[in-house]
């Protein structure tokens, strides 16, 4: 403890931290109820409360998250203070709006101790089948006071702790944050492997703890080894949640699948050190780290491709350490700490028809060359000759002769679209209209 000269600790306002009736003669052992032990006042006191709350920046429509107040110089019973709700504040501004469409989407759980959890309401309009556009990460400003009457002299004391927390549309495709695809392979303490789809809370999985990463859900984004240390540990399934995406990432022709923020343990290829990436900036330069008879190894990644489809997904939360396997791969719960709203990029211009080449032309956004190309005798490209899909250049070599792509000779219609490198596709081009002669 450091307590300061000057520090005043009071039994009548120790009392009523704790609860208990205040009077002039209360007594330490009514407060302590436990006749016989030493205890001293030092016991319920605290130096200071810290200067930042615990938990994630992004939390995604429809979820709940824990945010948390620390304390430093805690004596060996004040968690019999921390425990009573009395003794906090939580607040948020925007304040809840139930009917919100722009604003107000975090509401704080009632009696609310040194954690407070926090539900993430709709963000209208709610739902893939009627929202038409994408809503953006919502800020607020979350707010948790300490004040027991009795820490008065502890730095920051009735003091608000805040922390800029965003709400997070799930019509990106993140309904549920960080999700494995329902048929995922995971490994039961024993060694038994099921689909995610199949676990029950309270199963145990193999997990790992990892040298140097701690436990906390709200860091492990920014932990990183030049070497890797790894030790079993069995976790238990904590909480299971499902939903569905409209979108996922494949990895190795179908090793891994899961939404584009789940977060799998790599070694980068920037810089050859290993840390937790989401599916969506893993590349073929990064290596996974998989476990197979107890061995760890790293397994190139060979391919990675954004998946538009619908699918049923399953979040999955374990403790005491936040590591598990996926397919043999090491991958962890969360990473509510980042997000990108995933947004299409924009269609493609400049499309050019050259006759003595045959060959059309393009330009991208120069995020990513990955196209869907059409072209049609048809204006309205009801039966294209050509319509390639996932086509990795910016132009395209025709034929008149009967070969691939031949789109014979007259008047013809072409347009281009173009992926993002979220996966997510922007609108076609416009209708380039030219002749072939």
């Amino acid at each position: 403890m450091a307590r300061s000269s000057g520090d005043t600790l009071s039994l009548n306002d120790l009392a009523g931290a704790r609860g208990i009736t205040q009077s002039s003669n209360v007594s330490l052992n009514a407060i302590n109820s436990s006749a016989g032990t030493i205890v001293k006042l030092d016991d319920y006191a605290i130096d200071s409360v810290d200067s930042t709350l615990g938990g994630f920046t992004y939390a995604v429509e429809a979820t709940n998250e824990t945010y948390d107040m620390s304390f430093t110089g805690a004596g060996s019973k004040f968690t019999q203070i921390s425990s009573r709700h009395q003794n906090f504040t939580w607040s948020v501004n925007p304040t809840f709006n139930s009917n919100a469409n722009t604003a107000g989407f975090l509401s704080i759980a009632a009696n609310s101790d040194l954690s407070a959890v926090i539900t993430v309401g709709s963000i209208n309009p709610q739902g893939a089948g009627s929202q038409t556009t994408l809503l953006g990460a919502q800020s607020h400003t979350l707010n948790g006071k300490f004040h027991d009457g009795y820490n008065n002299h502890a730095t920051r004391y009735n003091t608000d702790i805040s922390k800029t927390v965003f709400a997070v549309d799930s019509y990106d495709g993140n309904s549920v944050a960080l999700c494995l695809t329902v048929d995922s392979p995971v490994t039961l303490s024993d060694g038994t492997i099921i689909e995610v789809g199949d676990l029950e809370e309270g199963d145990e999985l193999r997990g790992f703890s990892i040298g140097g990463l701690g436990t906390d859900e709200s860091t492990f984004l920014d932990w990183s080894a030049t070497s890797l240390s790894t030790t079993a540990q069995d976790v238990s399934v904590e909480n299971l949640v499902y939903s569905f995406a409209s979108r996922y990432y494949d990895i190795n022709d179908g090793e891994v699948t899961a939404t584009g923020e789940h977060p799998m343990l790599v070694k980068d290829g920037s810089d050859n050190e290993y840390r937790f990436k989401e599916m969506m900036n893993i590349n073929t330069n990064d290596k996974l780290i998989k476990e197979e008879a107890g061995v760890i190894s790293e397994i190139d990644v060979t391919s990675i491709v954004a998946v538009n489809e619908t699918t049923e997904i399953v979040s999955i939360d374990v403790e005491t350490n936040d590591t598990y396997l996926v397919n043999g791969y090491i991958t962890h719960n969360k990473g509510g700490n980042s997000h990108t709203d995933e947004t299409a990029g924009s269609a493609p211009t400049s499309l050019v028809w050259t006759n003595g080449t045959l060959k059309l032309s393009w330009t991208g956004d120069g995020t990513n060359d990955v196209y869907d190309v059409q072209i049609d005798n048809n204006s309205d490209f009801s039966s294209p000759l050509v319509d390639e899909t996932l086509w990795s250049n910016v132009f395209l070599q025709t034929t008149t002769n009967g070969d691939s792509f031949d789109i014979g000779t007259g008047t013809r219609y072409a347009r281009v679209r173009q992926y993002s490198t979220n996966g997510l596709l922007s609108n076609y081009s416009s209708t380039l209209t030219f002749t072939v002669s």
